[in-house]
């Protein structure tokens, strides 16, 4: 136990250091500047912020709504408007004190403390969750990549070959989950699933998980329904994103070939290398719209995490002023 504290303690401090040197390399090469905070709180930005929330704020509609509809798939009777509020307490905990308590497990406390029958299902909704997203971020990159190469655009024309693999890759991951959707119900798949899942999970929370994971495979409607609000939701993410990048742009590259590099960003920053991927993130894309021959990516990503980390605050005053009876069964009855 004491290993374990230690071991922690060392993996936080270290992530703390990567982050102070990431944010110093990105200010020392100047991709961040003393004026990159300055300019976005100019007057002038006013609409491109305002029109960029809006987007972001629709992303977590629709964010809550997929969630709600995989709620409805295991029978679990939560309304939309407390999905939501579930929803912005989890990016409270996710952008606004990152590195302590993940969004999704306190999601995942609050929904598995009040599951009176099959007790773990939210916890599987929770990952399919997380994969419906995974599945739809990976599917833009791939069709702006493959756009970006059949017009061989000349921004990206030295980077062809690192396209071509990552495009590869990303294929791969996208047809594994495809055909896991698609054979799911086949029974020599399911029994593989059940040998894999066994040696990870104990036994019960296992075909708690697998019931989740099921319901859902199980339901082409709801399936096909939350991949495409998944996709609604990158395309939204991704506009309030790109909107912000037009307060630094020194150039205009192509849409999608922004679309392209901004979800490989986006993809990369997922990693855990510092806490909140404060600095990483802004890295990678430095170095990726770099390749596109702007400067702007540290910026605009620095710009987009702001604004993240505004619209996450309700959460922390959802989290608050929380209600059990948002979240109460009654015999018969929905949630309050």
């Amino acid at each position: 136990m004491e290993k374990t504290k230690v071991r922690k303690t060392l993996i936080t401090c270290l992530k703390i250091g990567i982050a102070f040197f990431v944010v110093f390399y990105l200010f020392r090469n100047d991709w961040l500047t003393k004026e990159s905070f300055i300019k976005l709180f100019k007057v002038d930005n006013l609409l491109l912020i305002g029109v960029s929330s809006c987007f972001f704020v629709s992303a977590q509609l629709l964010y809550a709504f997929r969630f709600f509809l995989l709620l409805k798939a295991i029978n679990f009777p939560l309304h939309f408007l407390n999905t939501f509020r579930l929803i912005m307490i989890g990016n409270f905990f996710n952008m606004v004190i990152p590195g302590m308590i993940g969004g999704d497990l306190v999601k995942g406390f609050y929904l598995f403390k009040h599951e009176e029958r099959s007790k773990g299902q939210s916890a599987g909704i929770i990952i399919m969750d997380r994969i419906f997203g995974l599945m739809a971020l990976l599917s833009i990159a791939a069709a702006s990549l493959i756009y970006v190469l059949w017009q061989k655009d000349a921004l990206l024309s030295a980077y062809r070959y690192e396209s071509r693999i990552i495009l590869g890759v990303v294929g791969i991951i996208l047809v594994f989950f495809g055909m896991l959707f698609l054979l799911g119900r086949n029974p020599w798949v399911q029994t593989k699933i059940n040998t894999i899942l066994k040696y990870f999970f104990f036994k019960d929370l296992f075909y708690r998980l697998l019931n989740s994971f099921g319901a859902i495979i199980q339901n082409r409607r709801i399936l096909i329904w939350s991949f495409l609000i998944s996709l609604l939701i990158q395309l939204s993410s991704l506009t309030s994103l790109l909107i912000l990048g037009q307060i630094v742009f020194e150039i205009h590259p192509n849409v999608i070939t922004l679309a392209a590099v901004s979800s490989i960003v986006i993809l990369i920053g997922i990693i855990p290398v510092t806490p909140g991927n404060i600095g990483w993130t802004e890295l990678i894309a430095a170095l990726g719209w770099s390749a596109m021959g702007s400067k702007a990516g540290a910026e605009t990503f620095l710009y987009w995490r702001i604004l993240s980390v505004f619209w996450s605050i309700p959460g922390g005053l959802f989290y608050l002023t929380f209600d059990t009876k948002w979240i109460s069964v009654q015999k018969g009855e929905e949630f309050s």
